[in-house]
């Protein structure tokens, strides 16, 4: 059982390699070798598989990076950023149609959700930390997502960006890394401010700054 899901959502996530238009329950079944009504009993519909496996998917991308200490401070943060660039390098196909999923206006609400999470999540993990820690100034629940969403649809952009070849792989870090420190600047505490800056102005002159993975 537990092999024919897996089987099930890698097919998932191969098929949504084309986008939400492409993708069908009927193909699904096909390519799975698992009947339509065991589909549906098993995960309730297209929107619940297309979900399901786009969050498993990300679980196993995480999996692959490596877990690093505490970091709370907005530079040391960067390194998640290099992880994530190379992530997105290394399936490309597959992160540029969640991005174009993402900004789609007749994408499925429940996929929108899980893509939307995922950054989230991120992010606010972070947040949650720095705050904790004096590194970024108390910040209301309101003025928190708004800076999620700003960090999210950021995020997303960038890879559409990298997608249709305006960004190179170098830039696809540098841009990620920027949009971030950028979103993020208005809120750090003064003792951190000057470093922050220093990296922000070497991210827009396109030199490698900060750590690296």
């Amino acid at each position: 059982m537990a092999q024919r899901r897996q089987r099930v959502l890698d097919e998932a996530a191969r098929l949504l390699e084309h986008g939400l238009d492409g993708f069908t329950i009927r193909e699904l079944s096909r390519r799975a070798q698992v009947s339509i009504t065991t589909l549906y009993s098993a995960f309730g519909g297209k929107e619940a598989i297309v979900a399901i496996a786009i969050e498993a998917r990300h679980k196993a991308i995480l999996e692959k990076i490596p877990k690093r200490a505490d970091p709370e401070t907005p530079i040391a943060h960067l390194l998640h950023y290099d992880a994530i660039a190379d992530a997105i390098a290394a399936m490309p196909k597959y992160a540029a149609a969640m991005a174009a999923v993402f900004f789609s206006p007749r994408a499925d609400n429940a996929a929108y959700k899980v893509l939307s999470k995922i950054s989230r999540d991120r992010s606010g993990a972070w947040l949650r930390r720095a705050e904790s820690r004096g590194v970024i100034r108390p910040l209301s629940p309101q003025a928190k997502e708004r800076l999620l969403s700003l960090t999210s649809n950021a995020s997303y952009a960038t890879v559409l960006d990298w997608a249709a070849g305006r960004l190179d792989p170098g830039e696809l870090r540098n841009r990620l890394k920027l949009n971030f420190l950028t979103c993020v600047y208005f809120a750090i505490e003064p003792a951190h401010r000057e470093a922050v800056g220093a990296v922000i102005d070497a991210l827009r002159s396109n030199r490698r700054a900060g750590p690296t993975a």
